[in-house]
């Protein structure tokens, strides 16, 4: 509907939750019974979604939390060696990256190693084993205060959790801007940057590039076992485990749970009657729309009347905080 053109903005109210953290649609459920990783595999596929696939750090800290100290030794995830070796990022906060951002690789020599440094405003490949300045990425800051500069040399996984500990993960090059601000940051150095090389894949076909490896676990290895397993003696970071030991299980499950959430809508025009029944399935089509670009599994929205039966109420400009 042309006038549905005019709803320019969704805003969530001071106090609530944002919508990445309340719309989660699933939730992870521990399997104690041992088996192995293909068995694990066909139990949760048959019974909830795939084993489970983690999409972000969020996520990762539910897996963690669903898992907590009730196991021994290890617990397989949706995460197994594929043919195919990848280029990805190490930070995936969902809506970080706008289309095309993740493929904006500036190389100067793309080598047969699986680690990345940037020197001179481009790519090279290293060993992920070699010990490098890096710089990390703060999303709780703005501007180039984002962009730190780590003095100590590390190799590339240890700087990996070093900036995820005390910022929020190794440095993403995104545009043209951010190449060149790192650049700057880095000060003639050569730097680890967030990009990696491996051959990982889920088994829910996700594309999800988060990784949480033990700290001795190398990035890409020939002779790696071909399933991942949350470990006990890592505190649930990951480790190369053969499929066929029989070991606890994370499934991925549906969560059937409704979300109420109040929204502030913004038009062009003020003109439009928002308890118009046209209207209003307009507007939850273009809200669904927005919310399945962002967040996968948001499959159905709808409006709930207020207890006193009225309808969406148009608040008085002023009067707005």
């Amino acid at each position: 509907m042309e006038a549905m053109g005019n709803v320019i903005k969704l805003l969530i109210l001071t106090g609530l939750c944002s919508v990445s953290l309340c719309l989660y649609r699933h939730q992870y459920v521990l399997q104690n019974t041992p088996k192995t990783w293909n068995e694990a595999q066909s139990f949760c596929r048959e019974t909830c979604i795939d084993l489970a696939t983690m999409e972000d750090m969020e996520e990762m800290k539910m897996a963690l939390q669903t898992v907590a100290d009730n196991y021994v030794d290890a617990v397989w995830i949706g995460l197994h060696k594929g043919n195919n070796p990848k280029w990805h990022w190490s930070l995936v906060d969902q809506g970080f990256y706008k289309d095309g951002e993740k493929n904006n690789l500036k190389w100067g020599n793309q080598g047969g190693d699986n680690c990345v440094v940037l020197s001179n405003g481009q790519l090279s490949t290293r060993s992920c084993a070699v010990s490098s300045h890096s710089i990390c990425f703060d999303k709780t800051k703005q501007g180039a205060a984002q962009y730190v500069l780590i003095p100590e040399q590390m190799t590339w996984t240890a700087s990996r959790d070093f900036c995820r500990k005390t910022y929020t993960d190794l440095v993403s090059l995104r545009n043209e801007n951010e190449y060149q601000t790192v650049q700057n940051v880095a000060n003639g150095k050569t730097v680890y940057v967030g990009l990696f090389r491996d051959p990982w894949e889920w088994s829910d076909l996700s594309d999800s590039s988060l990784r949480y490896w033990r700290e001795s676990q190398l990035i890409y290895a020939q002779d790696s076992e071909s399933c991942v397993a949350m470990m006990k003696t890592e505190s649930g970071k990951w480790g190369d485990r053969k499929c066929a030991e029989e070991h606890p299980f994370l499934c991925k499950c549906t969560k059937n749970k409704l979300q109420f959430i109040k929204l502030r809508i913004s038009f062009q025009h003020s003109t439009l009657d928002l308890n118009d029944p046209t209207i209003q399935r307009s507007m939850l089509e273009k809200m669904a729309q927005k919310l399945n670009a962002s967040i996968k599994g948001i499959t159905l929205l709808s409006w709930k009347k207020l207890s006193d039966d009225r309808g969406l109420i148009k608040e008085d400009k002023e009067n707005i905080p």
